[in-house]
């Protein structure tokens, strides 16, 4: 999925392992960090933290990834947000009806129609992927079309040696500070 991100695009994403697994990919790709900002320890707030980079960073395109249990978390922020959607901004949610990283407890997402409640909430539609193809589909169908989400149906599971970052979160702040010109 990060292939059909642009170079200048910012990356929100949520807490715990899909944060984990995009530090990781760019670990492995010899890539910067600053691009990216991870959720960590705050979740439920990915897609309010994409939405204020989003209106901050006007000439950005500013992806949200983030994860069903994050999503009904703060569902709420979702519904405010979807009124008045920056033209900027990308969402993408992992539906795999797990609290994945923190044990995987389950929770309702995998039992919802969680494109019904986008729509109801203010999305203008919504694609489901559930193959790479459908993926590969969605994020370029949504890359042009603002409010448009993709939701991507998955299994539980990741690797047992997935990696941690090893820049801490303050540090990762400031990186991504920088690359936007807000710090000094």
């Amino acid at each position: 999925m990060l292939d059909l991100i642009g170079p200048d695009d910012l990356v929100v994403s949520t807490t715990g392992k899909e944060s984990r697994e995009v530090f990781e990919i760019r670990e492995q790709r010899g890539e910067t960090h600053d691009g990216d900002f991870l959720t960590v320890g705050g979740m439920g707030h990915t897609g309010s933290i994409a939405y204020g980079m989003a209106l901050g960073c006007p000439e950005r395109t500013v992806w949200c990834l983030d994860g069903d249990g994050s999503m009904l978390m703060h569902m709420g922020s979702l519904a405010v947000m979807a009124q008045a959607w920056p033209p900027n901004l990308r969402y993408v949610v992992n539906v795999n009806g797990a609290h994945e990283s923190v044990g995987g407890q389950p929770n309702v997402g995998a039992d919802m129609d969680v494109p019904m409640m986008l729509c109801g909430c203010g999305f203008a539609g919504v694609i489901t992927a559930r193959t790479v193809e459908e993926i590969v589909d969605g994020m370029e169908e949504i890359r042009d079309v603002a409010p448009v989400a993709l939701v991507l149906r998955t299994r539980q599971g990741s690797r047992d040696d997935l990696g941690r970052p090893t820049v801490s979160p303050a540090q990762n702040k400031l990186d991504m500070m920088r690359r936007i010109g807000s710090a000094e």
